[in-house]
């Protein structure tokens, strides 16, 4: 029977309806591939796709929501603060919970240790290492699983090793997060409010390859049915075959209801009719998936990508890992002169707009700078941060001393303003651009983090690797 054929009779009929109500809701379609997705181990686009619509898939409680957030952003320790209060439930397994954590927490600290790049080898980072093999050491399971971990610290790079060829973070933090909901997700069910909030849908039994399973088998039984009305002995013969998927088809529209409207028309006796059950044969052909070079110190220590407004996201707390969090005070106090200035140093240091005599540790622009002093301020900073180890400009050497455009015009840059010793870059800071009411009290912290010897916890970290070998 050809459509046209088919229209015209719908149209005869007093039964049809004029239209077929059919709604497609964005949100379950992101569902279905993100469990796609976390299925085939595509991690890195699930994550992203989750904090891009801000979907999450999955029927988890909001306590649990949360707690799956902290691990998925590296909060690892505030992951074991929120599940505190349950350490006193017996059948809460806290030891096996916090074996987990500290265990992803440090291979992340591991990567970034023996990974290439400006954190490789870093002395805050081997510290963190330290303490974490310590704990590790009395939480693992068994004296085995503490060998194998500290193994890992004499491979060249986290790859080398079988077990860790395709890791990446945001692969380690999802598998981490369903070890750990094991152990805590019945104890932390819905709560009243939750629940009547309404059970809202989530994608399952990798819903997403179901349904295109059955919408190929859809356009190869209008095709038979198809060949069947207009005769095609070839199309006849081949029987209804499903569709390629990426075939080209004309855009969705009222012509693929042909074969739902010509239902309607069958005779009730023709549904009775016996016929054979087949059985499916689905074979999915899986990409090879390409070993991915990054750095991935970069994702670790990287700011996540946050859905304003959205749970859980808008709750979770934006901390680094412990050494990140020194290394940034080191590379601030680093900059600081050293710490035997006090307040009573500065009773003559002008002030200018009340709004710029910031409490915060860093350069306090005031708003009475002439032209000139603010130009040699902002050469003053771009000094100190090209001296500074732990911040490199990227700005190229060619450029220096070349000029400033201002106004569309090139300025020359007077070269006896730039500081070129570490005396007259202290003056600069005291004339210009130190709040004296912050410099005082972290100066003495700035000596001491300049000052660390960290030759006992690599002392340390030789031992632990040794003692098993």
């Amino acid at each position: 029977m050809e459509r046209s054929s088919i229209s015209t009779t719908l149209a005869k009929s007093p039964k049809t309806p004029i239209g077929i109500p059919f709604a497609i809701r964005e949100r379950d379609v992101i569902k279905a591939i993100l469990e796609f997705l976390e299925i085939r181990g595509l991690h890195i686009t699930q994550l992203s796709l989750e904090r891009e619509a801000g979907v999450i898939n999955g029927a988890f409680s909001d306590d649990i929501l949360f707690l799956r957030q902290l691990i998925l952003d590296g909060q690892w320790d505030n992951a074991l603060d929120f599940v505190e209060p349950l350490k006193p439930v017996k059948e809460f397994d806290f030891g096996a919970f916090r074996y987990n954590i500290t265990k992803y927490k440090f291979f992340e600290l591991l990567c970034v240790k023996l990974e290439p790049g400006p954190l490789h080898d870093n002395d805050f980072a081997v510290e963190e290492l330290v303490e974490c093999l310590k704990d590790l050491e009395h939480i693992c399971p068994s004296p085995e699983d503490y060998r194998h971990l500290c193994a890992l610290l004499t491979l060249p790079k986290l790859s080398d090793h079988e077990d860790f060829k395709n890791w990446n973070p945001s692969s380690a933090r999802v598998e981490c997060f369903h070890k750990v909901h094991q152990l805590c997700g019945h104890l932390l069910p819905p709560t009243g409010k939750e629940k009547d909030r309404g059970e809202e849908s989530n994608s399952s039994n990798d819903r997403l390859s179901g349904l295109l399973a059955k919408g190929r088998f859809y356009e190869g039984c209008v095709d038979y049915c198809q060949a069947q009305a207009i005769g095609d002995k070839r199309g006849i013969e081949a029987g209804p075959t499903p569709s390629d998927l990426l075939t080209f088809r004309p855009k969705l529209g009222s012509t693929d209801l042909s074969l739902v409207c010509w239902l309607e028309m069958i005779g009730k006796e023709q549904f009775a009719m016996p016929f054979k059950q087949k059985q499916l044969e689905l074979k999915v052909e899986h990409i090879r998936k390409p070993k991915l070079e990054a750095a991935w110190t970069e994702t670790i220590m990287a700011t996540p990508i946050k859905p304003g407004g959205q749970f859980p996201h808008n709750l979770v707390p934006a901390s680094k890992l412990k050494f990140a969090e020194k290394m940034s005070q080191s590379m601030t106090m680093s900059m600081l002169p050293p710490a035997d200035l006090t307040t009573s140093m500065f009773p003559a240091v002008p002030r200018g707009n009340p709004m710029s005599q910031s409490t915060a540790a860093g350069f306090c622009l005031g708003t009475a700078i002439a032209e000139g002093d603010a130009m040699a301020q902002s050469l003053l900073i771009d000094e100190m941060m090209e001296s500074s180890q732990l911040a490199k400009t990227s700005r190229p050497d060619t450029l220096r001393g070349v000029g400033m455009v201002t106004g569309g015009a090139v300025v020359p840059v007077p070269q006896q303003i730039v500081p070129t010793s570490t005396s007259q870059i202290t003056n600069q800071i005291m004339n210009m651009s130190m709040a004296p009411q912050v410099l005082a009290p972290v100066a003495p912290m700035a000596q001491s983090m300049i000052n660390y010897d960290f030759t006992p916890v690599r002392r340390q970290l030789d031992e632990m690797t040794r003692r098993f070998f």
